[in-house]
């Protein structure tokens, strides 16, 4: 029989209203005839076309959810009060909240102050640990399934909804052909390439909702599904604009691989400072990012070769170096895998020499970037041993700032850092368009020139880097005692037009590093000489 208003569930629970609607079912405002209280009761609809057991498997999935939200029990979750059978279906009952979701907010008022959406994170973030805690995963955060509930003193109660998906470890992995469960914008890319979920998806479906609350818009926010899961498969997200001192945390949240994402307990921290205020906007994040620095009409400085140290440049005051504020987000540990394939010994170094690269061009083509490219010929210093080298001389108008890894390298002073990784630190020049990145990735493969040929079949096959064209490679030769191979190659950006970098590829006391300079490429003769004096300057960790 047909459910509307007015129709009673379990002999006490009045529909009263429609309050909301998803893929997989409806909300309802109800009332409670026993209890003499207002409730709400989610409707689980099953897709047409499924075969009596695929209508078993939902039946056994909504069980599940019922089973796993009633074990939970914060302010910041909605509780489960009854699960009830009608028309064959399971009509859970939950504790109704009269509040708007953040995503209606977000509709209606657009982008939230950071402060305001740091407390939200505060508040989201426990929710989610005690899940965790639980053994029980949300799968679906996303600003729709997050509650503001006003309260008497003005204050808001943030309370997760809809564990409609939820899923408890432990229990056998419920799959139908055809549904996809999530919503595209919101999952995390591990999820979307059909692998487990884990609690470290359920934080970057957190960071993803961090980014909207602030940026009015979804990161990877496209019109169409299929379109969105394949922004959160191999694009990464343009840097906030307006997310102040919560742009580098939304970030290390929505690092594409979860071994490298920030952990609960780093964000926990930098939620709870950022709520209370205590780092200003600007100490966290490089000021073309995160703030709306204007590109001056004042010319790129000019890097005047030859003669050892080079001159200061002139320098947009508005930018200033925030070297070491930027909060290292260090991977936490892997967690040790019982399965490993005997095959993975012959297999492994192919895969991983794809993954790398696709890894290292999606995080370089999100920076807005320059630099330059060093001549293929080799710049030996006089000793050829790197680790018993004196300390590189400071160049006029650079200072030190560490690298990924333990490494150490000039930079120009007004650059800001960025840590994208544990393995990866840019540098950038608001005014100019300028970017310097040092990556400790692994290559896969010893010799560099290889290493180079691999990265640009990768590019070519997968379209990484839209319009890419190789400038240059050279041949492997020794550049301060280090193999090394240099690649210049330029592509087409959508905000910034042609693009062109210089990549050097080189193995510094047993360790790979790339050290890349990249610029517009109306710009790029200002930036000729840069890479000489960076690679120079370069200290490997020890």
């Amino acid at each position: 029989m047909p459910f509307g208003e007015g129709s009673v569930l379990g002999r006490r629970y009045r529909l009263l209203s429609q309050v909301g609607r998803g893929g997989m079912g409806r909300v309802w405002h109800a009332h409670d005839d026993l209890l003499h209280r207002d409730v709400a009761v989610k409707e689980v609809l099953f897709p047409p076309g499924l075969t009596a057991s695929d209508r078993e498997v939902l039946y056994e999935r909504t069980l599940r959810e019922a089973r796993s939200a009633a074990r939970l029990s914060h302010p910041g979750i909605v509780t489960v009060h009854d699960v009830v059978e009608e028309d064959g279906r399971p009509w859970i009952v939950m504790e109704f909240v009269r509040a708007p979701s953040l995503q209606e907010v977000i509709d209606r008022e657009g982008r939230l102050p950071v402060t305001r959406v740091a407390d939200l994170g505060v508040q989201m973030l426990a929710a989610l640990r005690v899940a965790h805690a639980s053994g029980v995963l949300h799968r679906d955060v996303k600003p729709a399934n997050v509650l503001l509930d006003t309260r008497a003193d003005g204050s808001t109660r943030v309370v997760i909804t809809d564990f409609g998906i939820a899923r408890i470890d432990g229990d056998a992995t419920l799959t139908q052909t055809g549904l996809v469960l999530g919503s595209p914008a919101y999952i995390a890319p591990e999820r979307a390439r059909g692998d487990g979920a884990s609690p470290a998806s359920d934080l970057w479906a957190l960071g993803a909702t961090l980014y909207a609350a602030c940026e009015g818009r979804s990161p990877h926010d496209r019109v169409e599904a299929m379109a969105a899961l394949t922004a959160v498969l191999n694009e990464e997200p343009a840097p906030p604009r307006y997310a102040g001192a919560l742009g580098p945390l939304m970030m290390g949240l929505l690092v594409k691989d979860p071994a490298q994402r920030v952990t609960a307990d780093q964000a926990a921290t930098d939620l709870a400072r950022a709520a209370r205020g205590e780092v200003p906007a600007p100490a966290m994040g490089p000021a073309e990012t995160w703030h709306d620095v204007p590109d001056t009409a004042q010319a790129p400085p000019s890097w005047t070769g030859g003669g050892g140290a080079q001159q200061a440049p002139e320098f947009d005051e508005t930018v200033r170096e925030l070297d070491g504020s930027v909060p290292d987000y260090a991977a936490p540990p892997r967690p040790a895998t019982s399965r490993r394939r005997v095959l993975l010994i012959v297999a492994a170094v192919l895969v991983l020499a794809a993954v790398v690269t696709a890894t290292v061009l999606l995080t370089r083509h999100s920076a807005k970037g320059s630099s330059d490219h060093a001549s293929p010929s080799p710049t030996p210093t006089a000793s050829p041993t790197p680790t018993a080298s004196p300390t590189p001389r400071l160049p006029a108008g650079f200072h030190w700032s560490d690298g990924p890894g333990g490494s150490r390298v000039a930079v120009p002073a007004g650059w800001t850092r960025q840590v994208l990784s544990s393995a990866s630190v840019r540098w950038v020049q608001a005014s100019g368009g300028g970017q310097i990145q040092v990556d400790t990735i692994p290559w896969g493969v010893a010799d560099p020139v290889e290493h180079w040929k691999r990265f640009e079949r990768e590019v070519r096959a997968k379209n990484v880097l839209p319009s890419f064209q190789q400038i240059s490679l050279s041949d492997r030769f020794d550049a301060r005692g280090w193999p090394a191979a240099d690649l210049s190659y330029s592509w087409v950006t959508r905000d910034r037009g042609p693009v062109r970098a210089d990549d050097r590829g080189f193995t510094a006391n047993g360790r790979q590093y790339a050290l890349l300079v990249s610029a517009p490429a109306s710009r790029w003769s200002h930036y000729s000489d840069l890479m000489t004096t960076i690679f120079d300057s370069f200290q490997p960790a020890r």
